[in-house]
């Protein structure tokens, strides 16, 4: 789990551009990484009308990043990683904008879950497109009648 800054479009992301830093939490602390991410899944939090708030995001994002609480020391397997780095940030930004906070399981299951099932549709898709090649043609007409002796299942 990590969290993405300056991405500006997301169309940019769904032709697998990437733009901007990655930031994640392991057991060699915080890292910043400009590539390397480009096939993992995005969550989108903020809201069309609400990327205005992008830059106050990045400067909440460094702020947080360089407190004690993220040192590589500090990094357990279980309670301590980059799950709780990602939500720990994101509930702070909601604290700071007076909303509510999500517990692990809300998050999950109202923005990982959904994104997760999407993309494992995609790859589903990707493969059989892969092994089976695909071919494209045009709708039959649609017949206002079933065809004699037809009839509808």
């Amino acid at each position: 789990m990590d969290i993405k800054k300056n991405v500006h479009s997301s169309s940019d992301q769904l032709r697998g551009h990437f733009l901007g830093v990655v930031y994640n939490y392991s057991a060699h602390g915080v890292q910043r990484d400009g590539e390397g991410w480009e096939e993992s899944i995005s969550i989108p939090l903020l809201q069309p009308n609400m990327y205005g708030m992008m830059e106050q995001w990045d400067k909440y994002l460094e702020d947080f990043s360089t407190s004690g609480a993220w040192l590589p020391h500090r990094y357990e397997d279980n309670h301590h990683n980059c799950y709780s780095y990602a939500l720990t940030f994101i509930n702070c930004v909601l604290m700071a904008e007076g909303r509510q906070q999500l517990d692990k399981g809300e998050f999950t299951e109202k923005y990982v879950v959904p994104r997760t099932r999407l993309a494992s549709k995609f790859i589903t898709l990707y493969r059989a497109i892969r092994e089976h090649g695909f071919y494209v043609t045009d709708c039959p007409q649609q017949q206002a009648q079933p065809p004699e002796g037809g009839g509808l299942c």
